[in-house]
């Protein structure tokens, strides 16, 4: 039983990291776009390594986080950085932060 478990987590890693890869691979190209730098197959090859290397180390970086983290945690986590790096755009993210803030001085 629990050898099916640790195969469909193992599973899931899979599919988050060729979603993360995917993700990244589209962020290098927007990124080389905004540079007016033209695709070509070597930036194209290049792109696709970068992507599969932060797409492991994201991906590696997000196992070890929710090792030591249940869920509640987890996404108070994720909250707190999506709330963080926007802050500065949305006036409810700065909001959230302020409060954390307060929350922690207590």
């Amino acid at each position: 039983m629990k050898m099916k478990e640790i195969n469909q987590r193992e599973q899931r890693c899979i599919q988050l990291y060729d979603r993360f890869k995917a993700q990244f691979e589209r962020v290098l190209t927007l990124d080389d776009a905004q540079k007016e730098y033209y695709p070509n197959a070597e930036s194209s090859a290049f792109n696709r390594m970068l992507a599969a290397k932060y797409a492991a180390e994201f991906t590696m970086l997000m196992i070890r986080l929710t090792s030591h983290m249940e869920v509640e945690d987890f996404n108070d986590n994720w909250f707190f950085f999506s709330d963080f790096i926007y802050q500065d755009e949305d006036d409810d993210c700065q909001m959230a932060i302020k409060g954390k803030q307060k929350e922690e001085e207590l």
